[in-house]
């Protein structure tokens, strides 16, 4: 019975050396973290992708340090000559991954500009014939289908290669785009088409590092073909 007795006294001291450590350490500390704050930059007015930021597009705010995430913007110099990324509202806790350099910034609108994204490329394929490339049929913004072939004991085998691989450019023996004779005949309505060549010799395809494996390999090969499978916006 003394035995237990003297258990349950020292679970009670413990018991009450947690609680004061709680109480007169722990809790001070944490509700002195939350109560504690720090000033943050926000933006006055709400600014649009490419927007170049300057000192006077920026306020302080203060708000509470606790749980503030790390990459939230504190400090002017920070952001002050990088242009947003993207839209950015007023008000807004500003992050610094949403501040490109002038350079990144040209560089993604310049991918953006040719229709790429993370993981996509262009490619220029030869065609092997004017037939092989639709025969001045196609153009920017179309989707194809390309086939290959292979030439097994005499008869030509034909086998899908690739499905809905969108074109970027075509263009004729002198690099010259068929898009842009387009629009040179149309600005000339007397001109004779005939005095225009519309013989595809390359396409451009946005392609992925797979998909450029494939062409690559056919265009080696001379047994590229193509289908149209849509036509669609000039990219």
């Amino acid at each position: 019975m003394t035995k237990l007795f003297r258990n349950k006294l020292f679970v009670g001291a413990m018991c009450l050396l947690l609680a004061g450590i709680l109480a007169f350490f722990l809790l001070p500390r944490l509700y002195g973290a939350q109560s504690s704050t720090v000033e943050i930059l926000k933006l006055k007015q709400t600014v649009e992708c490419g927007v170049t930021i300057t000192e006077d597009m920026l306020t302080i705010a203060e708000v509470g340090s606790y749980g503030l995430p790390d990459n939230v913007v504190t400090d002017k110099s920070e952001i002050i000559g990088l242009v947003a990324g993207s839209r950015i509202y007023a008000g807004e806790y500003l992050w610094r991954d949403r501040f490109l350099t002038q350079e990144a910034y040209e560089q993604t609108e310049q991918q953006a500009g040719y229709g790429l994204s993370d993981g996509t490329y262009l490619l220029t394929v030869a065609l092997p014939s004017e037939s092989s490339g639709l025969a001045g049929i196609l153009r920017a913004g179309d989707t194809v289908d390309v086939y290959g072939y292979t030439d097994e004991s005499g008869s030509a085998v034909v086998s899908e290669a690739l499905t809905a691989v969108t074109v970027y450019r075509v263009l004729n023996s002198k690099l010259i785009s068929l898009d842009d004779l387009d629009a040179k005949l149309a600005s000339t309505p007397d001109a004779d088409p005939s005095d225009y060549d519309f013989a595809p010799a390359y396409v451009v395809f946005i392609v992925t590092e797979q998909q450029a494996k494939v062409l690559i390999g056919l265009e080696k090969d001379e047994t590229l073909h193509l289908t149209l499978r849509e036509t669609g916006v000039q990219p």
